[in-house]
């Protein structure tokens, strides 16, 4: 009977012992799958962020004297690239493929403004804003930041 009774103790503390230790590796997994996932979003951040920080340099940087050079512009599109291969969505990385692409055709062409629009839709939904509803208009405007020279940008170009 004793002896019945210390194999049953000695059973427990190895189960007890085991549970804790499953318990313990099960949390150590959920932290550690979570830091990767912050690492991801942070990369997609930075990512995304570069995306609309070179239109507005391109586009507004001779206003505060720091245009950036065809080379300076060159390598960044380059990180970019290399960044949206390894963290942007499927959706993400064959949308900036089809913007890339429509940049080299016809300098004339605005058909790649409406990409990048798009382009700024899916990133801000890949980062958490799910139901965003910014029109084509708004973005223009927040970009070209005038109301009069966006209607003759529009008269302009067909749109």
């Amino acid at each position: 009977m004793v002896e019945d009774f210390a194999i049953k103790e000695i059973l427990l503390l190895i189960l007890g012992s085991l549970s804790t230790y499953l318990i313990w590796r099960v949390q150590y997994q959920k932290e550690k799958i979570k830091n990767i996932e912050n690492i991801i979003s942070d990369k997609k951040y930075k990512l995304y962020s570069e995306l609309v920080y070179i239109i507005i340099d391109v586009m507004h940087g001779e206003k505060v004297n720091k245009k950036p050079t065809d080379n300076e512009l060159l390598e960044r599109i380059l990180f970019i690239k290399r960044d949206m291969f390894l963290y942007g969505s499927d959706e993400m990385f064959r949308k900036f493929i089809e913007w890339f692409l429509e940049t080299n055709k016809n300098p004339n062409n605005t058909n790649h403004i409406k990409i990048y629009y798009e382009l700024m839709k899916m990133a801000r939904k890949d980062m958490g804003q799910l139901n965003t509803d910014i029109t084509l208009d708004e973005f223009m405007l927040f970009l070209i930041q005038n109301e009069d020279e966006y209607a003759k940008f529009k008269l302009q170009n067909n749109w």
